[in-house]
């Protein structure tokens, strides 16, 4: 039956109405309701594709419907080319052609979903930010002082509470929530509507860690402002909550749904605990928190937000980013219990006795070697070929390099916790803040560096642009954060070490600084990839079929099977990479198509000034 629907699909004698409810009446009402708007960069083969009765449209506008294929069999009817390129090389008004489609497909035109896979970019570029000046930065300036002086002491407690606080919610909360807008919560973006609160959620954000900071500093004469600010965040945060309801609600048995809405539930009670204290101390400033409240706001930021959002995200993302395999579901699901278990104990013993401390650290700890059991070690298996879209090879040590640097955090934290109940002495300066460092920066910020590599090259349908970075970034943060716990503990016997405090800020800051390039590298790119009208082994091949469309007939006529049965082509996969799939050498195949071109631009002019803007395929 279905032979029978695709034959009469392709007559062109056959009523596009006709036709297209045809094909509407084999598929499943579920299926129906699911079927994509039409977007100006879809592809003329991908609308094909999904709805045959829009042939004729193009077939009116001039796409040819004799093309070749390989050894003398009829080629697939529709290029590989945008609609709002198809529109603009054919002479046809973009809306005209979206409207007539639209009717033809009987779904509605989507002009919205593009700028929803933006809304990350300026989340991200304001953690990074924040974190290189009132986070890492000031954080830098603080040890620079501890190191001059030898001594933890000659810095104010609020001072560091605010490179502290700006650490958490302005690097570590903004990075999550920016990535969550795109993967688990980007329902949450779908319409200009919704993007323009999410932008209105980001500024309401950066004036509250603002005003937070400059709370922290001068509390005396801003009381009111650090209340306001800490309420602004715990709405926000409450807000936030509600959206992961909404949008996870429905899929609760899934373990990385529940763990997401978890992590909602933690950062509400962090911000909700943040405004407490506040309140409690707005006149006096972050100084009137005590050692076991500063300790808490870490363990609801890292424990209980940040780490549920991982194991959310981790078990959707990491298996495909890190090449992990099927996870192991019992595993995953058992870390789960055990963690949101552990960092519940954590929080009770902050109010009651101390003996749960290390009961729940013990529970904590359990459940990370679990999720990492699930997803096996967090190593992934390397395919044979090198390829561009697989990522820089020692990408692949940041997450193990993160779970090491928990693991030892956790130990720590269990020592720590045991120590304080059989002896009821306080721990040391040296010894909490080396702690707090492994799991801040060991942790968070090396996985965030190493997964961000991966993940913006996806989110932005690209290749890894600034591949060379890697490696240095690398070195820094893991050196970095090494000089920095080591030296924090041996402060405890030697006041040399003192001077190597500072020297490890600076190796950090480079870190993230040299990420920060990378990333808006990744967000904003410069699209131009027709070099003198010549391609590289780099330039993507969608970009080469949307310019030049006549190139991809004579790819199917050398025999490309890929091109005849794919209905889109990623925006990341490069030509490079497409030659290898083939068999072919890469730099072989180069330079046929730079001859090709060189005929192409003879005769159209207008393709010597192309470039690669707005050009995306999608599956």
């Amino acid at each position: 039956m279905m032979g029978t629907i695709s034959e009469r699909s392709t007559r062109s004698d056959l009523d596009p109405a006709e036709l297209n409810e045809r094909y509407k009446s084999h598929d499943s009402p579920e299926r129906s309701y699911q079927r994509p708007a039409i977007e100006p960069r879809m592809t003329v083969r991908h609308v094909v594709a999904l709805y045959p009765a829009c042939r004729v449209i193009f077939r009116k506008y001039g796409e040819p419907d004799d093309r070749a294929g390989i050894n003398g069999a009829p080629g697939p009817f529709g290029h590989f080319q945008p609609l709002s390129r198809f529109a603009a090389e054919h002479g046809v008004d973009v809306d005209q052609l979206l409207e007539e489609i639209s009717n033809c497909a009987g779904v509605p035109v989507d002009r919205d979903r593009a700028p929803s896979e933006r809304i990350h970019r300026s989340y991200l570029l304001a953690s990074l930010l924040i974190t290189l000046t009132l986070g890492a930065g000031w954080g830098a300036h603080l040890l620079a002082s501890i190191g001059l002086q030898k001594s933890f002491e000659q810095v104010s407690v609020a001072h560091v509470i605010a490179h502290g606080e700006a650490q958490l919610w302005g690097f570590l909360g903004l990075f999550i929530v920016g990535v969550s807008l795109r993967t688990v919560l980007k329902e949450a973006a779908a319409t200009r509507r919704r993007q323009r609160i999410c932008r209105t959620g980001l500024s309401i954000a950066l004036l509250s860690f603002a005003g937070g900071f400059a709370w922290s500093i001068a509390p005396q004469r801003l009381a009111i402002l650090g209340i306001v600010s800490a309420g602004a965040l715990m709405i926000l945060s409450a807000s936030l909550w509600l959206v992961q309801w909404q949008v996870v609600g429905q899929k609760w048995q899934a373990t990385w749904a529940r763990a997401v809405f978890m992590s909602g539930f933690w950062l509400t009670l962090w911000a909700t605990v943040t405004f407490y204290l506040r309140l409690k101390a707005a006149d006096v400033g972050p100084v009137g928190y005590g050692s076991i409240e500063r300790l808490l706001i870490i363990k609801l930021a890292v424990f209980g937000f940040a780490m549920n959002s991982i194991y959310g995200f981790g078990q959707m993302l990491l298996p495909g980013l890190l090449r992990l395999g099927k996870p192991r579901l019992s595993a995953v699901e058992a870390s789960f219990w055990f963690h949101n278990v552990g960092v519940l104990m954590m929080f009770i013993a902050s109010f009651t006795s101390a003996m749960l401390e290390p009961i729940g650290s013990t529970f904590v700890l359990v459940g990370v070697i679990s999720f990492a059991t699930g997803l096996r070690g967090l190593i992934g298996k390397r395919k044979g070929s090198p390829r561009l879209e697989q990522g820089h090879r020692l990408l692949d040590l940041y997450p193990p390099l993160a779970f090491f640097w928990l693991l030892l955090s956790l130990i720590l934290l269990f020592v720590g916790d045991l120590y304080v109940s059989v002896s009821g002495q306080p721990l040391s300066h040296a010894f909490t803040g080396a702690v707090r460092h492994a799991l801040t920066v060991g942790f968070i910020t090396t996985l965030i560096l190493g997964v961000g590599q991966r993940l913006l090259p996806v989110l932005e349908h690209n290749v890894l642009l600034m591949p060379k970075l890697v490696a240095p970034i690398l070195i820094l943060i893991a050196s970095g954060n090494l000089l920095r716990v080591s030296s924090q503990v041996a402060t405890l016997q030697t006041q040399v070490v003192y001077a190597w405090l500072p020297v490890s800020a600076v190796f950090e800051w480079m870190a993230l600084f040299l990420f920060t390039i990378s990333a808006i590298r990744q967000m904003w790119p410069r699209r131009v990839y027709l070099v003198g009208n010549q391609v590289t082994e780099r330039t993507p091949l969608a970009t080469l079929l949307a310019i030049a469309p006549s190139i991809e007939d004579k790819l199917i006529s050398r025999g490309s099977a890929y091109l005849v049965r794919a209905r889109s082509v990623p925006s990341e996969l490069t030509i490079g990479s497409f030659a290898a799939s083939e068999n072919q050498q890469p730099m072989e195949l180069v330079q046929w198509i730079n001859e090709q071109l060189v005929a192409v631009a003879s005769s159209r002019s207008w393709f010597l000034s192309t470039t690669a803007a707005g050009i995306h395929s999608h599956e």
